[in-house]
């Protein structure tokens, strides 16, 4: 199976991935980004009564905040990307992928049935699926197949 064949029919749940940062959208945004910082994460999952609401990213901190010292202490609900969209755990890879080309996300939150956060999948996610599936397709090829060693490398 090719690997476009793939994404098409393989489900976001079988991809590993890590738990999100989850905070509610009335966060200071200083404790948002440190808890970010904490959990190396690009991007934290904000939620109202449970459900999903928002998405700050660093793009974000980098485009919005950045200067703003003031910001730090203001709700991260001023500064977050409202309503986001999302993928189920059902949904294809494929529709995680199209989110992300089509938009330029780097990270798409995961729902479950009653809207609840499930997961976080993210650039780095799907590339590691693709790495350990097809890994002779992916990981064998040089960066410019036209490239000549003239020089043996290592000692």
């Amino acid at each position: 199976m090719t690997i476009e064949d793939r994404i098409k029919v393989v489900e976001v749940m079988a991809l590993a991935v890590d738990p999100p940062a989850v905070f509610d959208i009335e966060t200071p945004l200083r404790e948002v980004v440190h808890g970010m910082r904490d959990d190396n994460v690009g991007c934290a999952l904000l939620t109202r009564d449970g459900e999903l609401a928002g998405i700050f990213t660093e793009r974000d901190l980098v485009e919005r905040v950045l200067g703003n010292e003031a910001a730090l202490d203001l709700p991260v609900s001023k500064w977050m990307t409202p309503d986001p969209e999302w993928v189920t755990r059902t949904d294809t890879v494929r529709k995680a992928v199209r989110h992300m080309q089509q938009r330029g996300f780097r990270s798409v939150p995961v729902v479950d049935e009653d809207g609840r956060i499930a997961g976080c999948v993210r650039h780095k996610d799907i590339i590691n699926y693709l790495a350990e599936h097809f890994s002779e397709q992916v990981l064998n090829l040089p960066p410019d197949p036209e490239q000549l060693t003239l020089e043996r490398e290592g000692g």
